[in-house]
Order: structure tokens, then sequence, then C-alpha cells
């Protein structure tokens, strides 16, 4: 699994999620979000299916380095995370809560500054979780069952714990090859790229500027375009550069024994 080549369709379908997430947001916008429970619905699940495919994803590419993994996903996750919320704060002249820029507290209730971030809070605490996830990713069907049993049992006691189960599921998905061509076209691909960028920045651009929707929309995909190339690029090059960087501090250390 270390090493897997990187799967093309799960791209895709992040893309098309992020934009389905986008579309709620919008009807939202217009107070016709709870008119429609079945986009509302499908927005949620989104949400869901994006934990599964994070998990199935650092599930294949994991290498038992865990202390390196935490310090890669925060430089990965947290950049992009704290330019959204930081313009979402400012655009509404709000003042912000320094909690909400580390992933606190713990809880789905929507930030004021940018509500689709309430999610990544539960991704940044589940990285804690990622060398459970992982083992029974690579365990029987039967631990998977276990599994799932105890995140609904430890949902009783702490209702968030049930998005643990998303995790799991998606750390044992890991084993099969998931490919749809309809999802490795161009477009797909494009939100794909995008997909972080879009579903963090998209609701500041659509709901705090003011703006009509056939303006709104399009500059959505517009800013979640430039942060793709700035500050999303930046945060992926440096956290691929931390394994190298940490190994070639250790070499000395282990030289002297």
């Amino acid at each position: 699994m270390v090493g897997a080549a990187r799967n093309r369709t799960l791209d895709g379908v992040r893309g098309c999620l992020a934009v389905l997430v986008m579309i709620h947001h919008v009807f939202s916008s217009h107070g016709t979000e709870r008119g429609n429970s079945i986009l509302y619905f499908s927005s949620a699940a989104a949400v869901w299916v994006f934990f599964a495919l994070s998990s199935c994803v650092l599930t294949r590419s994991w290498d038992g380095r865990y202390f390196v993994f935490l310090v890669r996903r925060f430089v990965r996750l947290w950049p992009l995370y704290t330019v959204c919320i930081g313009a979402g704060y400012a655009l509404q002249g709000i003042e912000p809560s320094v909690l909400q820029f580390f992933w606190m507290p713990v809880t789905n209730k929507p930030p004021v500054a940018d509500p689709p971030a309430w999610s990544l809070t539960f991704e940044a605490w589940a990285m804690l979780a990622m060398p459970l996830f992982v083992w029974v990713g690579r365990a029987s069907f039967a631990w998977l069952m276990i599994a799932l049993l105890a995140t609904f049992l430890a949902g009783l006691l702490y209702p968030y714990a049930i998005f643990a189960g998303f995790f799991f599921v998606g750390a044992w998905l890991s084993r099969f090859e998931l490919r749809w061509s309809v999802f490795e076209g161009p477009l797909p691909q494009f939100l794909g790229r995008i997909s972080y960028p879009l579903y963090l920045s998209h609701v500041p651009v659509l709901w705090y500027l003011g703006l009509p929707s056939v303006v709104s929309i399009p500059l959505a995909f517009g800013v979640a375009t430039i942060l793709t190339v700035t500050v999303e690029a930046w945060s992926i090059r440096a956290s691929r550069a931390i394994r190298p960087s940490l190994r070639r501090a250790s070499q000395p250390a282990l030289a002297r024994v």
C-alpha cells in the first residue's frame, strides 16, 4: 500500500462533492436551504464521503512515521484553513476566535467565519487516530464491523465520535482500486485540484461580499483557483519537504551511536 499510485477517480469525486456542497450554499443564501431537504442531505453526505476519501488516501500512503505524518498534515491543512477562516472574519467585521484557528472547540456547530470549516476540525483531530484507522483498514472485515460498533457506542456518549466511522470505512476501502472513468475527465480533475480551496473559500465569497449569484459563483471558482496555485501549492511543497529534512536531521545522531 505504501507509495501507491494516485487514484485520479478519487480526485474527481472529491471535486464533484465540493461543488455539491457549494450548490447547497448557493441555495441556502437565497433562503431555500431547508426547503430542499434532498440537497441539504446530499451536502451533509458529501462531507461524510470527504472523511472516507481522506482516510482511504492516507491509509494507502501510510508508512508508519506517526510524528512526521502529524506534522505534514498540519502543514498541509492549516495554511489554507487559516487564510479562509481569517477572510471570513475580516469580511464580516467580527472579532476572530483564536481557538478556531487551531480547530477548537471540537463541535459540528458551523463557525460563523466560514461554516464549512467545521468539518476540518474533525479532519484535523481524527489524524491523531490515524494508526488505528490504518490497522483496521488493513485487517479483516470483522474488525471493521467491530470498529463501527465501537464507534456507534462511543457516539451514544459523545455524539461527534460517530464521524470516526467514516474514517474506518475509508481506511478499509483503501485495499480496493476504485476507478470510474467519468471522474477522470478534464473537468472533474480540475475540480479535484481546486476542491480543498473551493470547499473552504466559497462561503465567504458567496455570502459575505453581497454580490449577485451570477457574479459570486464564477468568482468563487476564480478565488479557489488562485488559492490552489498559491497557498495550497506552498503547503503541499512544504509538507512534502518535511520527511527528508527530518531524516537528514536524524542521521548524525545515528552515526554517533
